[in-house]
């Protein structure tokens, strides 16, 4: 299936003490990494996020498919939270390569995959989205996990690029950006489906303790 990824990984690690979460390590590989590989499928990916991200997006790289684009891009300003990141890797996307034969492989997909870049375990929840997107209810333009506890989980999401390009501008029109808006309100005017993962593992890393049970080690402030 043809798609294309936004992965999200901004943020200051505020709880973690500075630390860059999807720099944290995990089986061998950063969390950023465990995100693009869940995403390798994609025809196009951004990585939102600080070009400390470069190297770990490198060394996915060199194994990733040779038709794949790979950009890294910033929100603006820094920190101006999930929504406003979301908007900057679909810009990012739409952009293009400068390279004209190379826009020409890479045209925007129909469909975008929205991720997170702290879960520890993404590829599942990939791959349910994807699945739900075969067989689509009349009307919805949009699959939102809900876990376990009934949490719609924005930011693991599914939605047609047409639609997240309208709910962009809808949702920055009553104060002209994202900046600090959520998912929510960027979703608000999208018809979505609540798709049931209850056995999907969404955990991720917001503290040490966090970090701790899941092996994780985390150098503070670095």
């Amino acid at each position: 299936m043809k798609y294309d990824a936004i992965i999200v990984a901004g943020g200051r690690g505020s709880r973690l003490g500075g630390v860059s979460k999807p720099l944290l390590e995990h089986h061998g590989e950063t969390l950023l990494e465990h995100s693009l590989n869940a995403v390798r499928e994609a025809q196009s990916i951004a990585v939102v996020g600080a070009h400390a991200l470069a190297e770990a997006v490198t060394r996915y790289m060199d194994s990733a498919p040779d038709y794949q684009r790979v950009v890294i891009t910033r929100e603006y300003p820094s920190f101006a939270g999930p929504a406003a990141a979301v908007a900057a890797g679909r810009a990012a996307l739409d952009d293009g390569p400068d390279d004209e034969d190379a826009q020409q492989a890479n045209q925007p997909s129909a469909l975008t995959v929205v991720l997170a870049s702290d879960l520890l375990d993404p590829g599942p929840v990939v791959q349910a989205l994807l699945k739900a997107t075969l067989n689509p209810a009349p009307g919805t333009e949009a699959w939102v996990p809900q876990d376990a506890a009934g949490v719609l989980q924005t930011l693991s999401c599914a939605i047609l690029t047409d639609s997240l390009r309208r709910a962009i501008t809808v949702a920055s029109e009553p104060r002209g950006s994202l900046e600090n808006a959520s998912m929510m309100r960027l979703l608000a005017t999208v018809q979505m489906e609540r798709l049931k993962l209850p056995d999907a593992d969404f955990s991720d890393i917001d503290t040490p303790g966090d970090a701790g049970r899941h092996g994780i080690a985390v150098a503070n402030g670095h």
